[in-house]
């Protein structure tokens, strides 16, 4: 009796790995939703052409049959259809990093007031998670705010276009009365703890010099301050002369967006301890007047 012993427990073992890939499968096929259940689907029928493969290696091995023609055709097929489920779920993948995410109902809890002045543009990362622990987002940019939204991948509650266009989001560079207002308005419309992030300050300075501009800053910080929220100012090196970067850091503290993320953290566990510790006296509180 023909019989290649080698062969017989290569195909035996491929068979084992993948009867145990289907069950995996399986599994998986059942509890995914779409689009992962799809790519469930696509993982079983290429783990189920790789068996049937293997079982033709067993047959192979077992028999004088030429059976290699079939496993030429079954193994391509099913790899190729493995790699284009990697490729679909990298198209998922990138779908889903590339949807911007739209403002939420808040929770906030932003525990820091104040101005800061960054040397780099914020991460889309950073800008996300202060949206998400603060009333809300407002972006003052020189870029449009679909460019924007597309760079950050983040939807803004508020944003104002510094430019001369007449659109809907644009504010004239030389209206910075205009643009403290929209400011203004939408820290009243927050309720505190919100987040004001301004890139473009050179722009400003082109077409009004830098005393109004540096007013205009001075102002808005006031009015953050007092609503207790955080402005947050990109002033990259070289935008300014060495005076007028003096008198800016004066107002506003210069720093790292990591030392600003710190601070913010910082901050977030010691209240957490302070209010946890405020329950625990007021449920002792309530445990003695009960027990009176």
């Amino acid at each position: 009796m023909y019989q290649n012993i080698p062969g017989l427990l290569s195909g035996f073992a491929l068979v084992t790995i993948g009867l145990h890939l289907i069950w995996i499968a399986l599994k998986y096929y059942k509890a995914l939703e779409k689009p992962g259940k799809k790519l469930a689907w696509r993982f079983l029928i290429s783990i189920s052409l790789f068996t049937v493969g293997s079982i033709g290696v067993v047959i192979d091995s077992l028999t004088e049959i030429q059976l290699w023609f079939i496993m030429a055709i079954i193994y391509p097929i099913s790899y190729f259809i493995l790699a284009s489920s990697v490729g679909f779920y990298l198209k998922a993948l990138l779908s889903k990093q590339a949807k911007p995410i739209k403002p939420h109902k808040k929770a906030p809890v932003l525990p820091i007031s104040g101005a800061y002045s960054l040397r780099k543009p914020v991460t889309p990362q950073t800008l996300a998670y202060l949206s998400r622990i603060s009333s809300g987002l407002l972006v003052i940019s020189r870029t449009k705010k679909e460019r924007w939204v597309k760079k950050y991948r983040l939807e803004p509650d508020e944003f104002v276009w510094l430019s001369n266009m007449e659109e809907e989001t644009a504010i004239s560079p030389t209206k910075l009365h205009v643009i403290q207002g929209k400011i203004l308005q939408f820290l009243n419309g927050s309720g505190g703890k919100a987040v004001v992030y301004m890139e473009g300050v050179e722009y400003l300075v082109i077409y009004n010099d830098f005393p109004p501009v540096a007013k205009f800053l001075f102002s808005v910080k006031d009015y953050v301050i007092s609503h207790k929220s955080v402005l947050i100012s990109y002033i990259p090196h070289g935008i300014l002369d060495k005076s007028q970067e003096s008198i800016i850091l004066k107002e506003f503290k210069e720093a790292e967006e990591e030392e600003l993320l710190n601070e913010i953290s910082q901050k977030l566990l010691v209240t957490m301890v302070e209010q946890r510790e405020s329950a625990s006296v007021d449920e002792q509180e309530n445990v003695m007047s009960n027990s009176e």
